[in-house]
């Protein structure tokens, strides 16, 4: 089968054809980078859309993680259970992992079209993904060390719960572990995934994914604020430990923000090539 044959969706349930939403999706994408096709290619349409919120089971995937923040948060609010945002954060990261799992088939499909590729140059990716390890170090490394101040810092307010603050810290240090594995799991695809090209364009196209894939399928700027575990135990005054919080928030904020603007900036246009019909 000659990969760069135009995507011609027939019974999406077939194994290894691109859907008509897959489609739509490739092409809208490829003209926001420049790029204008009636069809784009099988590989690009597997690839591309297969990275959709709404295709391949997906939406299946989000109501069942919004169905289950509802009903946990009533359980959380009558039983008065501990770590209700700390579930949020673990349900997100769930979400994360799924979609990315969901998105990986598509890719396998690929990658049976064209063989399977080298892993670019380790040191090449993770230049491309410096901004983003930056955001993630500082995520989870002094997510870290804010959950031990929390631990070592005894809270001097009247607590009001039938659990001890302790409980509430060690559920959000959790949730933080479970985000931080769900990162290194898309990391490890981004760093060291084979390259899934056939030609220039493709190779292009997978190189952009491979730099947008962290911040679409693990931000982990959102671990930062729902995992963090000093404004959740209600502290009467910031105190230094509270500042630095914020300072830890604004931070991961910022590095985050400005990775995704680089990495749209970078690949703002395709070039020349064939990318579809």
């Amino acid at each position: 089968m000659d990969v760069r044959e135009p995507a011609l969706p027939v019974d999406p349930r077939l194994p290894g054809e691109p859907s008509l939403l897959e489609v739509g999706r490739t092409r809208a994408w490829l003209a926001r980078r420049g790029v204008s096709v009636w069809l784009p290619t099988r590989l690009l349409a597997l690839r591309v859309g297969g990275r959709g919120v709404k295709t391949r089971g997906t939406p299946g995937y989000l109501i069942g993680a919004v169905c289950s923040w509802l009903l946990g948060g009533v359980v959380f609010q009558l039983a008065d259970l501990p770590g209700k945002t700390a579930f949020l954060a673990v349900l997100i990261a769930v979400f994360q992992a799924l979609r990315w799992r969901a998105a990986q088939r598509r890719e396998h499909l690929a990658e049976q079209l064209t063989g399977a590729g080298a892993p670019p140059p380790f040191l090449l990716a993770v230049e491309q993904a410096g901004w983003y390890l930056a955001s993630a170090a500082v995520t989870f490394g002094g997510g870290a060390v804010l959950c031990a101040a929390s631990f070592l810092t005894e809270p001097r307010f009247t607590w009001k719960h039938w659990y001890p603050p302790s409980v509430v810290i060690g559920l959000h240090t959790f949730a933080l572990a479970v985000g931080a594995g769900v990162t290194t799991l898309v990391l490890a695809g981004v760093l060291r995934g084979p390259v899934i090209a056939e030609d220039e364009a493709s190779r292009r196209v997978d190189e952009v994914l491979r730099a947008e894939d962290p911040y679409r399928f693990a931000p982990c700027g959102v671990y930062a604020f729902l995992a963090m575990p000093v404004f959740v135990v209600d502290w009467a005054t910031p105190g230094f430990l509270g500042w630095s919080a914020l300072a830890y928030l604004l931070l991961v904020a910022a590095l985050q923000l400005t990775g995704w603007f680089v990495t749209r900036h970078r690949y703002r246009r395709l070039p020349p090539g064939c990318y579809g019909r």
